[in-house]
Order: C-alpha cells, then structure tokens, then sequence
C-alpha cells in the first residue's frame, strides 16, 4: 500500500480530538495522527517538505474543504503515531529539532520520511548519522540503513568499516537486525573490495622499496651485492675480472632491497591482513621488530627508526587516498570467469 493509500481525508470539526504542541491558528488543514492527537499545519508548507503530501492536497477533495466557521476545517488520518509525527514536523518547521538519541527512532523517522518522500527531513537525519562516530558493528548497522534508504553520503562513510567486518566471526547475539537489509552479494563485494585495497597497499610498499634502494645505498644492500659479485667470480673463474657486467647482473643488482626495509613492510602486510585499518606505518612497534630481525644493517638506528616517520609520510598519503569501494573492478569480476586455482587473498581472522 502506498503512502497516498494510506492516508485518508475526511471534514471534521476535531472537536473531540486531542491537540498537540503543533497546532498553529492559522493552520488551514489538520493531521491526525493513529492515536488521535491533532497537528494544526499550512499546506504549504507540508507541500513544500513533502511530495506525498503535495500531491494528495492537490486532489480536488481536499482543496474543495476550506476552514470557515460553516465548513470544518479538512483533516488528514495518517498511521503514524502522534510521536514519530510529531518529531517529523519538529524537522519541517523552524523549531527545536527532536531528540535522536534512540537509533531505533532514527529508523522510524526514515521509514516515514521515506514513505512521504520528505527529501529534506531525509538530508537532516543523514547528517545526524554523519555526525556520529562509528564502531566496527556500528558502522554495519548504519551501512545497511544507507543502503535502504539511498543515503549516498552515509553510505560511503561507512564503507570502510563494512570492507573491514568479517561478519562470520562475530557472535550471532551481536549480529544487529539491519544486517538482514544487506544482501550475501553485498557482504561479497565488501570481501571483493577488502581483497583489492590489500593489494594496491602491497604494490605501494613494492614501489617505495623499489625507489628508496635506488637512492639510499646502505650496509645490507653493498654486502648483498658484495656476495653476488663473490659469487659470480667462484662460477666463472679467475679469467672473470668483475667488468664484463652482464645485463642479468644489472637486473639483480636493481632488485637489491634493504633487508630491514622489506622486513617491515612484510610484517605491514600481515598486519593489514589481520585489520585492513591499522596504521601499520606509525606503528614503532613493527619498526623495532623489523630492526631486531636485521640489525647487522649499520646506520639503521639513524636511518630507520629515527627518520623513517618522515620518509614514510609520502607512502602514508597515497595510502590514505586508496579508496574502499571499487564497484567497476568488481562488476568486471562478475562478469569474468576465475582463473585456475583462484583462491582468496586474505584471511579473515580478526573481530
């Protein structure tokens, strides 16, 4: 049933009907809510808010009904309480907004903004939700409202945090009831898009590495290259005098990495695998680990944990701007066949 079906107009005098807070003088028509209780409002204003209500008042009925001393003033029956119209007209008028501490009566106040095609009243409770911080199933529970009431601020918002969610972990009792809005497609995507971010952070540290080695010549990187020279000369023989270099050594020697810097970007990636949101570059503790591993790295003190905040700013940027949501990449998967021995590339194992 529409909401234009659910609404009835009738002419009554409301003289038995309880008046609320809301009963302006000059108010040419009434709404009366499922509990009796009678809001006094202009036409105006509730075509203005409403395009439900726009429409139903254009009807010929109601514009036939003009409040006179002969003629009741028209009055509108809707289903809604006299408390959730009540906090809805608290949006449409200039007046002290309604309390939304309850998220329940956040929803409520959607479903009937919603259902009026209250398109302002929609914009005011979405950025009330903006306004809220998020905790991971939090951010589940608002997701899923974005996604049903079309709130495409709200819903990119939370995106990152539903990404991050591995619903099949957490305890069916903490499972919040709008999670059954999502589809398993939706928790698929979310899967799709967590799987691809990973990635691009890992092609991140592979270009930071790879330009930083091409820059900085520490102790670590002058010994590998010292053993493959060592090396090179015990399979050639004394005639291999160290100048004829081969464009294979070329390769190698490009693909020299500092051992403590591919340590610690090794012990990022298992980090993100673990929580795709972790600061893992201002993370000292994973600096320290990757130090102890490889401290024979001369220099490292002053170059890796005294200057690598700096260094790593640049790295941290670019990580920041990766986005959540890669809806293109993943309609291409859709339509695309897996590769053979296709297997995820993260392990959910956190929450």
């Amino acid at each position: 049933m529409s909401a234009m079906e659910e609404i009835s107009l009738n002419a009554d005098n409301a003289t038995h009907a309880t008046r609320s807070q809301l009963f302006y003088s000059d108010g040419d028509f009434i709404i009366r809510a499922s509990d009796g209780v009678d809001f006094k409002v202009h036409k105006i204003v509730m075509s203005l808010a409403s395009q439900v209500f726009r429409d139903m008042l254009s009807l010929d009925k109601i514009n036939t009904l003009t409040a006179t001393s002969e003629i009741p003033i028209p009055v509108v029956d809707v289903f809604e309480s006299s408390q959730v119209f009540e906090s809805i007209l608290q949006f449409i008028y200039p007046i002290s907004p309604p309390d939304l501490s309850s998220f329940d009566k956040v929803i409520d106040l959607l479903s009937v903004a919603d259902k009026y095609m209250m398109p302002s009243v929609m914009r005011q409770l979405e950025e009330h939700l903006l306004q809220k911080s998020f905790e991971p199933l939090d951010g589940l529970r608002f997701h899923a409202l974005a996604r049903r009431f079309s709130l495409s601020r709200l819903e990119a918002a939370t995106m990152k945090h539903v990404v991050c969610l591995d619903i099949t972990v957490v305890h069916p009792h903490n499972i919040p009831p709008e999670a059954n809005w999502l589809t398993l497609q939706d928790y698929n995507r979310f899967k799709f898009f967590a799987d691809l971010r990973l990635r691009k952070c890992h092609v991140l540290f592979g270009e930071f590495i790879e330009a930083r080695s091409s820059l900085y010549d520490c102790t670590c990187i002058r010994r590998q290259r010292r053993s493959y020279l060592m090396m090179r000369k015990v399979e050639d023989g004394p005639h291999w005098d160290g100048d004829d270099d081969s464009s294979a050594d070329e390769d190698y020697f490009d693909d020299i990495e500092c051992e403590v810097w591919a340590h610690f970007f090794e012990l990022c990636r298992k980090a993100l695998r673990k929580n795709l949101q972790a600061n893992v570059l201002e993370d000292v503790s994973i600096r320290y680990e990757a130090k102890q591993q490889y401290h024979k790295c001369r220099g490292i003190n002053d170059d890796f944990i005294r200057d690598s905040s700096e260094q790593l700013k640049p790295l941290k940027k670019q990580m920041d701007e990766l986005p959540w949501a890669y809806e293109q990449e993943y309609a291409l998967a859709r339509q695309s066949k897996p590769a053979e021995g296709w297997k995820p590339t993260r392990e959910w194992n956190y929450y």
